[in-house]
């Protein structure tokens, strides 16, 4: 079944509209496993920024597309032996949890003369299956990204644990939130809360995610 890209965007865009009551809101188009040519046909109508999970995957796909055109969002775990190939190509981290990651992308964009944009993950109800600080060590994390060179401290990424109850989901996404309203307090310029995916996006935007990250709902679903 042929998947019509440009139909998902616009539908994307209605209910982002619908949802938000923010004037702009990043979509990120997750592009983990799929063709360079779905990523071409997403940018044609109006995505710019591609998030990928995995470091050799976002090497490939970089090193074809014209980087003044596709901005690359890293949204993955991000082992130390691939610090480097993330540093090189990516526009935007949203996995920084790890401070030895942190500093050896930090001396890697230092190696190439490069600012990259960071977020910090945070692990909101302690998942062990997820990557993430604990919400009282963001102020830490935060000075010291503010400390380094060539991280540019632009907000959080939270993947709230979906549940059955819209209440509870509700009240997960407003903690998360608040812990952003906390961050601005001290570095204003740390704008986004990075909140909501396919199956959440829209909750997530009522809850004051600027941006989301969306797979199946632009590309279709992925063959396993």
């Amino acid at each position: 079944m042929q998947v019509n890209i440009k139909s998902n965007i616009d539908s994307l865009y209605l209910k982002v509209t619908k949802n938000s009551s923010i004037d702009e809101t990043l979509i990120v188009a997750v592009s983990k496993k799929k063709p360079i040519e779905d990523i071409l046909k997403a940018n044609e109508f109006g995505i710019t920024n591609f998030g990928e999970n995995y470091a050799q995957e976002l090497q490939l796909k970089a090193e074809q597309l014209d980087k003044n055109i596709i901005k690359w969002h890293f949204i993955g775990p991000i082992q130390s032996n691939k610090a480097k190939l993330v540093a090189t190509h990516a526009n935007w981290i949203h996995s920084l949890c790890r401070e030895k990651v942190i500093k050896k992308i930090n001396n890697e964009c230092i190696k190439i003369g490069k600012q990259i944009n960071g977020l910090i993950q945070i692990n909101i109800s302690n998942e062990e299956s997820k990557d993430g600080i604990d919400p009282k060590e963001l102020m830490d994390y935060a000075n010291l990204i503010n400390s380094l060179e060539k991280i540019n401290l632009k907000g959080i990424m939270v993947l709230p644990k979906i549940m059955e109850d819209e209440a509870e989901t509700n009240k997960i996404m407003n903690e998360c939130k608040q812990i952003h309203n906390k961050l601005l307090s001290k570095y204003p310029e740390a704008t986004f809360l990075s909140m909501g995916t396919t199956s959440d996006f829209e909750i997530a935007l009522k809850n004051g995610s600027n941006l989301i990250r969306i797979g199946e709902l632009i590309f279709g679903k992925r063959v396993k």
